[in-house]
């Protein structure tokens, strides 16, 4: 596997945006996740859908 899986508070971070924001994208289903468990600390973001996000978001 070459994707790289990120924490949500690793996204918030990269983007510069807090936490809350990531979750309403995710929630949106603006930024796809992993499922790696039943609560919502368990999703994770494949660094490729990360990057696809901010590229369809560029102008």
């Amino acid at each position: 596997m070459q994707d790289r899986l990120l924490k949500v508070a690793e996204v918030a971070e990269i983007l510069g945006v807090g936490i809350d924001w990531v979750y309403e994208r995710i929630r949106r289903g603006e930024i796809p996740v992993v499922e790696l468990g039943d609560t919502r600390k368990n999703q994770r973001v494949a660094e490729s859908d990360l990057t696809d996000y901010v590229r369809a978001r560029r102008r």
